[in-house]
């Protein structure tokens, strides 16, 4: 059987409206999109990879980082249109088997984050996968407890059943289904009919950058691994063997 043919994806429209052109903002010097960009080409699991836009100007950034580009037409570039139509626009354009959307606004995915999470599609033989985060504390729903009882004791939260949230990082779909789903329902994003799976991510993986504090974190985080990282865990009182035992 041959392999099927796995096209990586990095949307990025100009026009967002939340923090204005945040996929070319700059991070520790570097632009939002860079950092998805560069995991995405360290990883062997794609054939291609596609930065899709409809402005110009990501076909400037594609150019220097080595990918692709996929100019998105402009009608599909407005805050009106759903991601079903600028997927499929993008699936009866581009041959392949399996689409792997990969968010720019994720820039603390891993290698391994994505490669386990292609790994998973393929060998699962998913139609839809969607990347989550399984959080463990006490949530409501219309005013309604989802996973604790009111009328009883608090249960310690690492006992709680995990609320599933969709993480914004990954998502993953067979062409095939994805056009039959779009023919049936109109809608395919969320699966529709079809093997659907879900691939839990952790920590900073889950990081999406949306609003301008988001920006200030990753920042942050990116000045402060190297510093973090050579550093032993410290604790208050550790100097005195009685608090410790030793």
């Amino acid at each position: 059987m041959s392999q099927p043919k796995i096209i990586a994806v990095i949307p990025a429209r100009m026009g967002s409206q939340r923090v204005k052109r945040k996929n070319l903002r700059l991070i520790n010097g570097k632009p939002l999109i860079a950092y998805v960009t560069e995991t995405c080409k360290k990883v062997d699991c794609f054939n291609e990879i596609y930065i899709n836009s409809e402005s110009d100007v990501f076909g400037e950034f594609a150019k220097e980082f080595g990918v692709k580009f996929y100019k998105r037409r402009f009608d599909l570039a407005g805050d009106n249109n759903t991601a079903d139509e600028i997927y499929l626009d993008f699936i009866n354009n581009v041959e392949g088997d399996i689409i792997i959307n990969v968010f720019p606004t994720s820039p603390f995915l891993s290698t391994e984050d994505i490669s386990l999470f292609v790994k998973d599609m393929v060998v699962n033989k998913y139609d839809t996968l969607i990347a989550v985060e399984n959080r463990r504390i006490y949530c409501l729903y219309e005013g309604e407890p989802l996973n604790y009882d009111r009328t009883k004791q608090v249960v310690p939260s690492q006992k709680t059943k995990p609320i599933t949230l969709h993480a914004p990082a990954l998502k993953g779909w067979r062409y095939e289904n994805f056009k039959k789903n779009m023919k049936e329902f109109g809608a395919a994003y969320y699966g529709g009919n079809g093997n659907i799976g879900y691939f839990e991510l952790h920590g900073l993986s889950l990081i999406d950058i949306d609003y301008e504090e988001d920006f200030l974190l990753a920042e942050a985080i990116i000045c402060g691994r190297e510093i973090v990282a050579a550093k032993e865990p410290q604790y208050w009182g550790q100097e005195r063997n009685d608090l410790y035992g030793r």
